[in-house]
């Protein structure tokens, strides 16, 4: 009975995997004889400079989104528990941006965002607060803040959403309790509601990191990694080597880069979940 259940992960999960690993130690382009290279392609990861570049920038990419997104979560989720009117329609609205591809997301941003034509320059032009327009995408620093905030932007209202219903499970007693003994909204927050809470922040920010790690599709049609592969996340470098080859595809080297992006993804979830342990009462 268990043998039919697992079929779909074997054949869509541990097959998969098992493929990039074996392919990992080959040169090949999809078309000639695979030749094996052992660790060569590992070799190569490893003094692969803009490779490294690209995972600090993921990095960061993941830090800038969790210092924005999950405070704001937290205080729209808990204006929310402690009621505000037609709540339920606008956690609606702010959920909606999740709804949307992150590639459609990219598209429409990157208009946004032009720096002849984009509406952003132009509402900022007009109300005369800037006398150029601003390259958006065109430096390297204003492209990784443009792309921290549109990816905020698209999953505040899932964090959000998942916080509320964390917080509706709170007893309202104890925040009527803390009410009555003189408790501001503040003190409430901090002592009755987050901790509480936390069993909940721990899984949602554990899902947030591994997401905001696996990110493609949004920095591949905002950015595409550029200007010039200044924000190239991991999965965007990727693709490069089998899609969007200067020759001919290099497939047991995006395999190796691929394994490699796994291993990242993994100890940055494992150092989170061990600091998670560490603080525990």
């Amino acid at each position: 009975m268990l043998v039919p259940s697992l079929l779909p992960y074997i054949a869509f999960a541990l097959i998969p995997v098992g493929w990039l690993v074996y392919y990992s130690f080959f040169r090949w382009n999809g078309f000639t004889e695979p030749t094996y290279v052992g660790l060569g392609n590992y070799r190569r990861v490893a003094r692969d400079g803009e490779w490294w570049e690209s995972v600090v920038t993921t990095l960061q990419f993941t830090g800038g989104r969790l210092v924005l997104e999950i405070p704001l979560a937290l205080a729209l989720a808990y204006v929310f528990f402690r009621g505000v009117r037609a709540g339920t329609l606008l956690r609606t609205v702010y959920f909606l941006p999740y709804v949307l591809s992150p590639a459609i997301i990219g598209i429409i941003f990157g208009f946004l965002f032009r720096e002849v034509g984009g509406q952003f320059n132009q509402i900022l032009q007009g109300l005369s607060l800037i006398d150029e327009p601003i390259k958006f995408l065109g430096d390297a620093t204003n492209a990784l803040l443009s792309l921290i905030s549109v990816g905020v932007w698209a999953h505040v209202g899932i964090n959000m959403l998942l916080f509320f219903a964390g917080m509706i499970t709170i007893p309202r007693e104890l925040t009527e309790s803390a009410a009555v003994e003189g408790a501001g909204e503040w003190k409430t927050f901090r002592y009755v509601v987050l901790p509480l809470l936390m069993p909940v922040a721990r899984v949602v920010i554990l899902i947030s990191i591994i997401g905001i790690l696996r990110s493609f599709d949004l920095v591949k049609t905002l950015t595409d990694g550029g200007p010039t592969g200044a924000t190239d996340v991991m999965f965007t470098y990727i693709y490069r080597f089998f899609f969007e080859p200067e020759t001919v595809p290099q497939i047991g080297y995006a395999a190796a880069l691929g394994v490699t992006a796994s291993v990242v993804v993994g100890i940055v979830s494992v150092a989170y979940l061990r600091v998670v342990r560490r603080n525990e009462p």
